[in-house]
């Protein structure tokens, strides 16, 4: 009577899960036997073996050196370390690819020129230069005219300018249209 579904891990949660709510103990599932453990053979004994005769490491001469008995796992970690300096200190690997565009130095000042700067928001919000716009206010500003001395002569009245006397009013509000 069972299928597939119900022996799938969620088919046996979900039966558990029911059983929990009626009420009754679920019953614990049956699990198979394992094997009883086979008894460790040992490993037969491998004869250690003498380390190969390394090369001194004046000798090596970066890529046409050989450097895999140096990587052996047996071998002091500062040998190994030493010869991988040697073989990396080649010129080989010290090439400028162009991707390396983080290697500035920007603790170097680089500042923004005063033009550049002028035209930025930022600055203007700081009235980093407020003195001086006002400055130049003032200098282009025109100069108010000059007052007419007591002494000259005052100008006739027919000299001021006069409203044309053809011209007419303009209106306050537009007319509008008749419609009828």
């Amino acid at each position: 009577m069972s299928n597939d579904a119900d022996d799938s891990f969620l088919g046996r949660w979900s039966k558990r899960k029911h059983a929990v709510r009626r009420g009754e103990t679920p019953a614990e599932p049956v699990r198979a036997e394992a094997a009883p453990p086979v008894p460790a053979v040992p490993p037969p004994a491998v004869a250690p073996t003498a380390p190969p005769e390394l090369p001194p490491l004046d000798s090596l001469q970066g890529l046409q050196s050989d450097y895999e008995d140096f990587l052996r796992p047996d071998v002091d970690p500062a040998t190994k370390s030493a010869a991988l300096r040697k073989l990396f200190g080649d010129p080989h690997f010290n090439q400028m690819d162009g991707l390396d565009i983080y290697i500035d130095d920007y603790t170097k000042e680089d500042p923004i020129p005063a033009a550049m700067l002028r035209v930025m928001n930022q600055a203007r919000s700081l009235g980093l230069f407020d003195d001086a716009e006002k400055e130049q206010a003032a200098d282009a500003a025109p100069a108010p005219p000059a007052v007419a001395s007591l002494e000259g002569p005052a100008p006739a009245a027919d000299e001021l300018p006069q409203p044309a006397a053809d011209a007419e009013p303009e209106p306050s509000s537009p007319a509008k249209p008749d419609t009828a």
